[in-house]
C-alpha cells in the first residue's frame, strides 16, 4: 500500500506542476537592430554576422534559445539589465556594461570614424579637434570607456536616431557623425552629389565585437563553451566570411533604398560611376586588411 500511494503522491505531483518548471524558457537572444553588417534588423527579424554565429554555436551545444527584435539599442542594453535579455550578439566592452554582462573572446575589430559633410573637412589627428565642434551618434552607442568619458566630458554629442543624424550632418546641423567604420563605407558609397560624405583619417579609435550574457542568466555558465566555438570559428575564416556575405547584403538594400537618402541618386554620369568605383576599392582595402589581422590570431586579450 505504501508503494501505491507512493506513486499516487507522484503523479499528482507531476499534474499539478506547472509546465514551466519541467522545461527551461528559451533563452532569448537579441542585438542593435541597426549596427549593419554586424547586426541588424530586416522585416521584422534581426540578421547579420552576430545572430549567424550565435545560431550556430548554441545550436551547436544544443541550448534552446529564441532570437528577438527588443527594440533600440539603448532598449536592447536596459532589458538585457533587466533580466528580459540572456544574450546579446554583439557588444564593444565599456565599465557599465560589464556591471551587469559577462563579455566573451573578441571576434571582430572594427575602427571608429569620423564622417563629415564633404567639402567640411576638418584635420583631424586628436580627440581634441572634435572640441568646439556639433556631433551627433546612434542612440545607446558606446566606443570604448576612454573614448566615451572624453565624449561626456569634453564634447557636444547627441545620441539620437542614425537616420536623424545623417539628415542633421546633410543639413549643415551637425559638423561630424561618429559612426562605426563597416556602416560608413556602405553611406559613403550612397550619399553623393549635396549629400555627400568623407571619413576622416585616422580612425577615432578601434574596438572589437564581443558576444555578451547577463551576468544573472542560468546561460552564463555557458560562456567557457561558448568562447571554444567562437575561437574556431574567428580561425577558421568563419567570421570573414560571414562578414563579406552581409556586407553585400547589406549594401544591396541600401542600394535600393539610396532615393530616400541621396538627391542625386538617378544620377548615372561617367564621373558617378567611377566615384561608386573608388569607393568600392576604397571599402575592400579597408576591410580587407582588418579581416586578415582577424584571422591570424585573436588579439592577446582573448587568449
Amino acid at each position: 500500500m505504501k508503494s501505491i500511494s507512493l506513486l499516487i503522491s507522484c503523479f499528482l505531483l507531476l499534474v499539478l506542476t506547472p509546465l514551466t518548471t519541467l522545461a527551461a524558457d528559451p533563452f532569448v537572444v537579441s542585438g542593435n537592430p541597426k549596427a549593419p553588417p554586424v547586426v541588424w534588423e530586416e522585416y521584422n527579424k534581426l540578421t547579420g554576422i552576430g545572430p549567424d554565429l550565435a545560431q550556430s554555436i548554441l545550436s551547436e551545444l544544443g541550448i534552446s534559445y529564441t532570437l528577438q527584435v527588443k527594440g533600440d539599442w539603448q532598449q536592447v542594453q536596459d532589458k538585457c539589465k533587466s533580466g528580459e535579455i540572456d544574450m546579446i550578439v554583439s557588444a564593444y566592452k565599456n565599465e557599465e556594461r560589464a556591471s551587469y554582462m559577462n563579455y566573451s573572446v573578441p571576434y571582430l575589430p572594427q575602427p571608429t570614424v569620423i564622417l563629415v559633410e564633404k567639402g567640411r573637412e576638418f584635420a583631424f589627428g586628436r580627440w581634441e579637434s572634435l572640441i568646439g565642434k556639433r556631433g551627433v551618434t546612434n542612440v545607446g552607442e558606446s566606443y570604448g570607456q576612454e573614448f566615451d568619458d572624453f565624449i561626456k566630458d569634453k564634447l557636444n554629442v547627441k545620441y539620437i536616431a542614425f537616420e536623424r543624424a545623417i539628415e542633421l550632418l546633410n543639413r549643415g546641423e551637425a559638423d561630424y557623425l561618429i559612426v562605426d567604420l563597416f556602416t560608413a563605407l556602405i553611406y559613403a558609397q550612397l550619399l553623393q552629389g549635396e549629400d555627400a560624405i568623407t571619413i576622416l583619417d585616422p580612425p577615432a579609435t578601434t574596438q572589437t565585437f564581443h558576444m555578451t550574457i547577463a551576468k544573472d542568466s542560468a546561460l552564463a555558465k555557458q560562456m567557457p563553451e561558448i568562447d571554444k566555438k567562437l575561437r574556431v570559428l574567428v580561425k577558421d575564416g568563419t567570421v570573414e566570411k560571414l562578414f563579406y556575405k552581409h556586407y553585400d547584403a547589406w549594401k544591396t538594400l541600401i542600394a535600393k533604398r539610396s532615393h530616400f537618402l541621396n538627391r542625386n541618386s538617378g544620377i548615372r554620369s561617367q564621373e558617378h560611376v567611377q566615384y561608386l568605383k573608388d569607393q568600392d576599392a576604397y571599402a575592400k582595402q579597408r576591410i580587407s586588411s582588418l579581416l586578415k589581422q582577424n584571422r591570424d590570431g585573436l588579439p592577446a586579450a582573448a587568449e
